[in-house]
């Protein structure tokens, strides 16, 4: 198995999320202008009737957009499955087969079909389940860019109301300089972008972003459906026991299991390998797994690895409790910097889109070079890699040509292929 390559398919797909809300962002961020004239200020309560007025066209508007920037998200979901059921099978088929035919595990007369029933009937759960996910986050992203525009009109009323420089004349009329309404529209359109589109709310009220929800969902579905993938297929051959995957920046509660021996069946007792070390093998329900911050939980980038005693090798080697604590941390840390920079690219290209003045996105572009100087000390003091992909949301990103799979996977609606591949045909 290849996370590597599962990270950045997850990745590559949630861009075209954060991309369109983004884009969402820009579109209404052209209904908040600057005025550059005092003749272009109207009484504060016409102007708000005006910009509720568009909700109509927001929400004509938004849907265009989503679905312009959706279409296709469908096939590419099935062909991220796909892919990650072939690349969780490949390394394991040879193994599991030779092992079969040394009499070292049940294995069958006959190699059976890559695609068995079960793991078709495991694909389509995972896929149906990612896919209405996803169209989910499609409703609520429709939903709150219009409750962000109204808060955003809402916002701009509120600081103009307050400032000092309005004068109250007759019943309602008012009076107001060209800076105090720029200022309320840069100011409220800023609020706009750091609270964000919402995709998701899960069952803490916590709300996730349009591409960290999509991320999510894609990275964890793919993982997941790798994951069955390799348990259906050792299954089939009878092999029981898995080692787990190991990797330094693991979570806390993955860390403990990274390369233990665990029974599925619930086994427990020592093995030994191929060269004679012995390892104590644990029943999987003595582990994390169940848990959401567990082992294979949600964002876990760990596999089950199958084992046989006596024919496969130990792959664990040990890692440092305390490095992988500090290699974890500070991924965190990175990863704030890279939201962090690419919000202060989005205010940006917002305050362009308003037609503010020089002034304003110079003092702007001046928080984007701050903001991307910030993250090249923390990989100067830490060594680590800066990944500028991060940092950024092409707001023209689409879905990843087919090209992009062809040295990775194998054309799996041609199921005769791939199973004649496996055979070595």
């Amino acid at each position: 198995m290849t996370p590597s390559l599962f990270d950045d398919m997850s990745y590559a797909m949630a861009m075209v999320y954060g991309a369109c809300s983004d884009r969402l962002m820009v579109n209404l961020a052209k209904y908040f202008k600057y005025i550059h004239s005092d003749k272009q200020v109207k009484e504060l309560f016409e102007y708000q009737a005006r910009l509720l007025a568009q909700l109509g066209q927001i929400d004509k508007e938004s849907a265009d957009i989503i679905f312009a920037y959706m279409n296709g998200a469908d096939a590419q979901l099935r062909q991220a499955l796909e892919t990650a059921i072939i690349d969780a099978i490949k390394p394991i088929e040879k193994p599991l087969r030779d092992a079969a035919k040394a009499g070292l595990i049940n294995g069958p007369g006959v190699v059976p079909p890559v695609m068995s029933a079960n793991m078709t009937q495991a694909f389509k759960a995972y896929y149906k389940q990612s896919a209405d996910k996803l169209n989910l986050v499609n409703t609520v992203m429709l939903e709150s860019t219009r409750a962000a525009y109204q808060a955003t009109v809402s916002n701009v009323i509120n600081r103009i109301e307050h400032s000092q420089e309005i004068l109250n004349i007759g019943a309602g009329e008012v009076v107001t300089g060209v800076s105090t309404w720029n200022e309320a529209m840069h100011d409220a359109v800023r609020d706009m972008a750091r609270n964000g589109l919402t995709g998701f709310v899960d069952h803490a009220g916590r709300r996730w972003t349009p591409e960290a929800y999509a991320a999510m969902d894609i990275r964890s579905t793919m993982f997941n459906t790798a994951r069955a993938a390799v348990w259906e297929r050792s299954e089939e051959y009878g092999a029981d026991i898995y080692q787990v995957s190991s990797h330094n920046g693991a979570r806390p509660l993955c860390y403990p299991w990274q390369g233990k021996l665990i029974s599925r069946s619930g086994w427990t007792g020592d093995v030994e390998d191929i060269d004679g070390n012995t390892a104590h093998v644990y029943a999987e329900w003595e582990t994390s797994k169940g848990e959401a911050a567990g082992l294979f939980g949600i964002n876990c980038r760990h596999y089950p690895i199958p084992f046989i005693p006596k024919f496969s090798a130990l792959r664990y080697k040990g890692q440092d409790e305390e490095e992988n604590a500090k290699t974890y941390e500070e991924s965190q840390q990175q990863r704030a910097l890279e939201r962090k920079l690419r919000g202060e690219r989005l205010e940006l290209e917002l305050l362009k889109t308003q037609g503010a003045s020089a002034d304003d996105i110079r003092a702007q572009e001046t928080k984007v070079d701050r903001a991307s100087d910030e993250i090249d000390r923390f990989c100067e003091d830490t060594g680590r890699a800066r990944h500028r992909d991060r940092e950024y949301t092409p707001i023209d990103a689409t879905w990843p040509d087919k090209e992009t799979y062809d040295a990775t996977t194998f054309p799996t609606n041609e199921r005769d292929k791939i199973n004649d591949w496996f055979r070595g045909e």
